[in-house]
């Protein structure tokens, strides 16, 4: 009882007064309940003392007539000699880790149950010495537990506001998140004035008696439910290690069945490859005595093909030979007759030739002799030549080419002969 009491008080962050700043030390050390001195002040010295001494362990900050000389600067530990009395001690700053406990009561759960808890924080001031002086001149040990006092509420309250009953014990520890983020909340608003905070752990949470022996009741009876679910695994094992023992038996079964089935299947495909191997062999002798018929039909046709081609050559032969004998024939007498034709045509343009040369000579003369003639003997002109061309039109079979053809048309259409018929 007398441990929880202890626990259960909130410790009290102090700044007190030594006579001497070697008393610092001892101050600091010395075990009060519920109050911890985080800040002391030294007596003034006295005008007619010329030294003083600053104890190591402590923070100490110098001031000179009342002001601080070296802002970024903390005194060293010894005894400073030939000073004068304004030259003094002003604060000496603990170095060590405070425990500060919080504990917390009436803070309601997330289903409206109040509940205390016990907050343990460990925390620091410095050492940097601009942190130290932050936290002096800035905060000081009376705002500064004020200040933290009402942060850890706050900071407790809304955690356990967020928690169920059932929940709330597992908030003990400094391992669970939600005391992490306690502690980061307090580092970001205390930084400033050079305090830091390591651990946050919350020791113990404290419900009513009832509260008390109704979760023991519920525990009590989740125990019963938790032997009840391994009893009731117990026997779902026995069942399932019997269904396993029969399962077996029926794979060994139905295992022995398919082999059994298997055996059968490899004799059946024995037999049936043998099957194969037999009508392949059958198959075989089928197609070598089919390809030997079909080789013996195949020379039997190729000799009838090269006996009917031979004689199909023999007679086209003899029809070619018939055919050109024929044709040669044709073409001697055929040259023969355009021989006896090209001869009569050239005869008779020679005959023409003769007779336009007389009728020419003729018809100079008259020309000559008298004019009155001249449509006579153009009439008897064109007459003449008239006949010639009905003679060599009745020859059908007449071909005109070369020398021949050239001297024939140059008889039918003389120039000379065509300026004497033209009229004036």
């Amino acid at each position: 009882f007398l441990q929880r009491m202890a626990q259960a008080q909130k410790t009290r962050l102090v700044q007190e007064s030594v006579p001497d700043a070697v008393d610092a030390l001892v101050v600091f050390n010395q075990e009060s309940p519920g109050r911890v001195p985080l800040v002391l002040v030294p007596d003034n010295r006295l005008w007619c003392s010329c030294m003083y001494q600053v104890p190591s362990g402590v923070s100490a900050i110098i001031h000179v007539c009342g002001d601080d000389p070296n802002v970024d600067v903390l005194a060293e530990p010894g005894l400073y000699t030939c000073k004068p009395s304004y030259h003094r001690v002003a604060y000496c700053v603990t170095q060590q880790s405070i425990t500060y406990n919080a504990p917390v009561k009436s803070c309601p759960t997330a289903d409206n149950v109040m509940v205390d808890c016990d907050l343990t924080l460990v925390f620091c001031i410095g050492p940097n010495p601009e942190e130290v002086k932050k936290f002096v001149y800035n905060l000081g040990a009376l705002r500064f537990n004020e200040f933290l006092s009402a942060e850890t509420d706050e900071s407790i309250r809304q955690l356990v506001r967020s928690t169920p009953l059932e929940e709330v014990y597992e908030l003990r520890g400094s391992s669970q998140d939600h005391v992490g983020q306690v502690l980061q909340v307090l580092n970001q608003k205390f930084l400033e004035f050079g305090v830091h905070f390591s651990k946050a752990a919350i020791t113990d949470v404290h419900i009513g008696t009832e509260l008390t022996r109704i979760l023991q009741g519920t525990t009590e009876f989740k125990t019963k439910i938790r032997e009840m679910d391994k009893e009731h695994d117990h026997n779902m094992k026995v069942i399932q290690y019997d269904f396993d023992q029969k399962l077996q038996e029926m794979d060994r079964d139905y295992d022995r069945r398919l082999q059994d089935i298997e055996a059968e299947i490899t004799v059946a495909l024995l037999d049936r490859d043998k099957d194969i191997v037999n009508a392949e062999s059958r198959k075989e002798v089928a197609v070598t005595k089919a390809l030997e018929n079909t080789s013996v039909a195949k020379t039997r046709a190729e000799a009838n093909l090269n006996v009917v081609t031979f004689k199909a050559k023999e007679e086209n032969e003899d029809l070619l030979a018939g055919i050109k004998a024929d044709a040669e024939s044709e073409r001697i007498k055929a040259n023969k007759d355009a021989e006896v034709m090209i001869f009569e045509s050239e005869q008779l343009v020679k005959v023409a030739q003769f007779k336009a040369e007389a009728l020419l000579t003729e018809a100079e003369a008259e020309g000559k002799a008298s004019k009155q003639l001249k449509a006579v003997r153009e009439h008897n002109l064109n007459m003449a030549k008239h006949e010639v061309n009905e003679s060599i039109a009745r020859r059908s079979k007449l071909v005109i080419s070369g020398e021949n053809g050239d001297r024939l048309i140059a008889s039918i259409v003389d120039p000379k002969i065509l300026n004497r018929i033209k009229l004036d």
